[in-house]
């Protein structure tokens, strides 16, 4: 039986998302809330931009109409007004306005922009200014990664404004579009250079939360160069802790190309022995909606590279906000012994029991990941004798983690 915690999950992980996207930009897109919340693809969204599909029907997952609802109430009650936005198509469908929805209901929410009143004035009076207005003309072309449109743009900047601050780096990012993709090897590294000190820092001063658009086929093309496949197309790169990001995967994780993550990551080597391509594999099920297989990588984390869950679990960028909501309730528990990372897995199947069912057991005597294993065969029952003897053992093994299970089953 899944906990209170796991029926609110929809609704807070929507608002945490909503507050994070706020602090970043200063406004919240419904779009990138679905994003942000795993309930669009971001292939499927880059297909809809790019005018491979229509529209985003049939491409949303979960209660739609149920987020709809909950955002508008928690936007009025924060006191954002929704402004109506446009969505342009990229690459050879630069320019095309685009339709997200056939049902009107759901277009003029996702056609939006929640912001707070003052930043939606303070908006409007910076695009009052030609050169502002000007500067605004090359974002937008940018974003539509459109590199002739953008000189163009670019040059009635500098007829306006020759020492403008965005020249240098929209210069910068004009030569990122025209560049061709890169060959395998030497080549490779010096792409990943140049990516990452120059491309990466002229995008986020520029496009801000566009960045990610932009940069992602870039990343992506970095990606294919990084393997330096042979003949057998199953093979990739031995990972380097020295030198990780030349690991493919870690292109691939930055375009967001979540199938080739995990393709790379586990055609690699003793890639559980590698907290950060358990990590980045973890975020890759996530992302393709293999929640169990995600937990199952994140869990190894805790038991055999705590130091790296903790990173990354506290980390802003963590995807599974009721995984994070957890482990920051299991923090503020007094338990002996308290819930460290090696405790969390138990923690987490005392207090989600359904969710963490699809997590194998370990068979280990380790006592955290004993403790697990003891949970998992409460939560999937047996006879009266097994489960009185599971739980004498749990509670040998941890008292508190027996207490706050049965709370669980019993709410």
């Amino acid at each position: 039986m899944l906990g209170e915690e796991a029926l609110l999950t929809p609704l807070h992980e929507a608002q945490t998302a909503m507050q994070k996207l706020l602090a970043e930009h200063g406004s919240c897109s419904p779009l990138e809330l679905l994003l942000a919340t795993n309930r669009l693809a971001y292939d499927d969204y880059q297909a809809w931009r790019r005018g491979q599909c229509e529209t985003l029907d049939g491409k949303l997952r979960g209660d739609i109409p149920g987020l709809m609802k909950g955002v508008q109430s928690w936007a009025r009650s924060l006191n954002l007004e929704a402004q109506e936005a446009s969505w342009y198509g990229v690459d050879d469908n630069a320019g095309a306005e685009l339709t997200a929805s056939k049902e009107p209901r759901l277009a003029g929410f996702l056609h939006s922009d929640f912001l707070p009143i003052a930043g939606r004035n303070q908006l409007d009076l910076f695009l009052d200014s030609s050169e502002s207005a000007a500067a605004s003309e090359v974002v937008g072309a940018l974003s539509m990664r459109d590199a002739q449109h953008t000189s163009s743009r670019l040059q009635a900047l500098a007829d306006i404004n020759p020492q403008h601050w965005a020249i240098a780096d929209a210069t910068v990012l004009i030569d990122a579009l025209r560049s061709s993709s890169p060959c395998p090897c030497e080549e490779a590294k010096e792409r990943l250079a140049l990516l990452e000190r120059r491309w990466l820092p002229a995008a986020c001063a520029l496009l801000h939360g566009g960045a990610r658009d932009f940069l992602a086929p870039l990343w992506r093309d970095l990606g294919q160069a990084l393997e330096a496949r042979g003949e057998d197309a199953a093979s990739a790169p031995p990972f380097d802790a020295l030198a990780p990001h030349q690991h493919p995967a870690w292109a691939y994780h930055n375009g967001l190309d979540w199938a080739n993550v995990k393709r790379c990551v586990k055609a690699t080597a003793e890639f559980r022995s590698q907290p950060l391509l358990l990590g980045w594999l973890a975020e890759a099920e996530w992302r393709l909606n293999g929640r169990s297989a995600a937990l199952t990588c994140w869990f190894d984390l805790c038991w055999n590279h705590p130091a790296h869950f903790e990173d990354i679990v506290t980390a802003s960028g963590f995807p599974d906000a009721l995984l994070k909501d957890s482990w920051l309730q299991a923090q503020r528990e007094d338990l002996s012994p308290p819930i460290s990372p090696p405790w969390f897995p138990a923690w987490f199947a005392a207090t989600q029991p359904d969710l963490a069912a699809g997590v194998p057991k370990c068979g280990s005597e380790d006592d955290p990941q004993r403790a697990f294993d003891l949970l998992l065969a409460l939560a999937l029952g047996g006879s009266d004798r097994q489960t009185i003897d599971s739980g004498a053992a749990l509670q040998a093994l941890h008292p508190g983690l027996l207490g706050r299970y049965l709370g669980t089953a019993e709410s």
